[in-house]
């Protein structure tokens, strides 16, 4: 048997702050949309591109009916955006994409040690 080696090309997404209200206050996710189906609807995603190589079916969460991946939550109390340094992986999601997504916002991960 041979094995046969494709290199994986990498895809544009847009990392896109989706900020919501709950019951406790406001919520925020970092989030990725392929840009082939952000370009496909009448909505506009507003964020970063950048090209990732992700797996195939992360795409397990919907915004605006639109098929995304729900990268990182933001654990902190008030507006996400005043919490930089406040922000979780979601489970299943290599930290490796998630700092990649959160870098261009200039949010780091928890976890990360990166400076």
């Amino acid at each position: 048997m041979q094995v046969l080696k494709r290199s994986i090309k990498p895809d544009t997404y847009i990392s896109f702050l989706y900020i919501y209200q709950t019951t406790w206050g406001t919520a925020g996710d970092i989030c990725l949309v392929r840009e082939s189906v952000a370009n496909s609807g009448v909505s506009k995603f507003v964020g970063y591109k950048i090209r990732l190589v992700v797996p195939k079916g992360m795409e397990r969460d919907r915004v605006a009916n639109f098929p995304v991946i729900k990268v990182a939550g933001n654990v902190g109390d008030g507006h996400p955006k005043e919490h930089p340094y406040e922000w979780e992986a979601y489970e299943g999601i290599n930290p490796e994409i998630a700092i990649a997504a959160l870098k261009p916002w200039g949010f780091k991960l928890i976890e990360s040690t990166e400076s």
